[in-house]
């Protein structure tokens, strides 16, 4: 009976495992949204999402959610009024935009060995840098400019932290952020 206990124990102590993830706030408020009208005709936009991914420097492989992600930053550009047309599928347009969303973890792999080894009662913590930058080129394809923004994320994890796990948001509103703050400097740079 008491194994029985000990072997519950330690399954409910693997499964109540908490993280929670917090944003250094470190973009510049945007100040006008939707964006100013501009002076010349609406142009259409074309953009294309990549996504890049490297924990302590190394650049690894991951499968985010392109679609949705496209989906969103379309909608940050949508809802800028500069454009009369943004689309995610591959036609002429009066603008070509590349962006690129880099996803730079830092953390101490010993720490997260030790957490993990102690079913997360050593406390764990690791970075992650997310970067979107956005390329500007020309129906021609000449390129226009380059605008980039970027956000600090950080995430503890220990077993105590179940309790935070429902307050944890989604990233989807930073990155909403991230897209506006740069369609704002390019709007500043007569990019759009």
């Amino acid at each position: 009976m008491k194994q029985l206990i000990a072997l519950l124990a330690i399954a409910a102590s693997l499964t109540l495992q908490g993280c929670m993830t917090y944003s250094h706030n470190m973009l510049p408020e945007v100040q006008q949204w939707p964006l100013a009208e501009s002076v010349q005709a609406k142009p259409t936009a074309y953009i294309k999402v990549q996504t890049e991914h490297s924990v302590n420097g190394t650049p690894t492989a991951s499968t985010p959610n392109i679609a949705k992600l496209e989906q969103l930053i379309k909608q940050g550009f949508v809802d800028s009024g500069r454009f009369s047309r943004v689309s995610t599928e591959q036609e002429a347009s009066d603008l070509y935009v590349t962006v690129t969303l880099r996803n730079q973890e830092t953390g101490n792999l010993g720490l997260a060995v030790v957490t993990g080894a102690t079913f997360f009662l050593v406390p764990g913590t690791f970075d992650n840098t997310l970067i979107m930058d956005m390329m500007f080129r020309d129906s021609e394809g000449k390129k226009l400019g380059r605008v980039e923004k970027q956000e600090k994320l950080t995430t503890w994890m220990h077993l105590l932290l179940i309790f935070a796990l429902p307050f944890n948001e989604s990233v989807d509103p930073l990155l909403t952020e991230l897209t506006k703050s740069n369609l704002e400097e390019a709007a500043g740079k007569d990019l759009i």
